[in-house]
């Protein structure tokens, strides 16, 4: 995948710059905010008709510049599903998921820029409906142990009560490779979480609803994966039927 610009002089004229910066919205009486910055490594960080950072190693293809772009100036060739993490951090991590949810949704923050909560992201995904949100590249099970903490943690907190949580993983763990199903499917049997519900889903599938944005609303039960509700087949199926792309291993 590489990205390109497709008219040099549109850039050069351009003086909001929303590929690198954006406006920064606050929710909840401003205890979480959105993004400001677009590029989660910093390889963008001004006008790319000055600098060239498409070719930078910092660049992880990522296509948030893309999405952004208020000329609609960026374009991606030979869109690809992999992500290149060597020069992107958990905070980058953290920052690029916040800026895909909050261009899918109506909403979304990266809450590791507010130190007196533990998760990684908020996100509205309705009306008056949130989901926590947890990062890593791999270790699903403590990305939903971080979850059922903050639903505990965090409970009664909010004025509507937060019911549900979202993994965000580069790709969504086997069934038997890991007991995250294991405890997904106990964890109603306890107080305080027979409500809660969890959600998995991968960079590339955030990456794929932000580059092709529906004129309808998004419903984040339908785009996400529950695996108390399907087998990741099924999900995997269902996905490919709606978008038309194959999600065979949803990396």
């Amino acid at each position: 995948m590489s990205i390109r610009i497709i008219n040099t002089e549109v850039c050069q004229n351009c003086k909001k710059e929303t590929c690198a910066f954006i406006d920064r919205v606050t929710k909840i009486d401003s205890v979480f905010a959105s993004e400001g910055t677009v590029c989660p490594t910093g390889a963008l960080q001004a006008n790319p008709s000055q600098q060239n950072p498409f070719t930078k190693k910092e660049c992880i293809d990522c296509g948030l510049c893309v999405g952004y772009c208020n000329k609609s100036n960026l374009e991606i060739e030979n869109e690809a599903n992999k992500f290149n993490f060597e020069y992107c951090n958990s905070f980058g991590m953290n920052a690029l998921v916040s800026n895909y949810l909050n261009k899918i949704f109506p909403f979304a923050a990266n809450s590791n820029r507010n130190s007196s909560v533990l998760f990684d992201g908020y996100v509205e995904i309705g009306e008056e409906k949130e989901a926590f949100v947890e990062v890593d590249e791999k270790d699903a099970l403590e990305c939903l142990r971080n979850l059922l903490g903050d639903f505990l943690l965090y409970r009664g907190q909010y004025a509507n009560e937060v019911n549900t949580g979202l993994i965000v993983l580069t790709e969504i763990p086997p069934r038997g490779s890991s007991n995250v199903y294991t405890v997904i499917e106990r964890m109603r049997m306890f107080p305080n979480l027979e409500s809660k519900n969890i959600y998995i889903t991968t960079f590339s599938m955030l990456k794929y609803l932000f580059l092709h944005p529906k004129n309808d609303s998004v419903v984040f039960e339908n785009v996400f994966y529950n695996p108390l509700k399907e087998t990741i087949e099924e999900y995997t199926e269902r996905i490919t039927k709606e978008t038309g792309v194959c999600f065979s291993n949803l990396k």
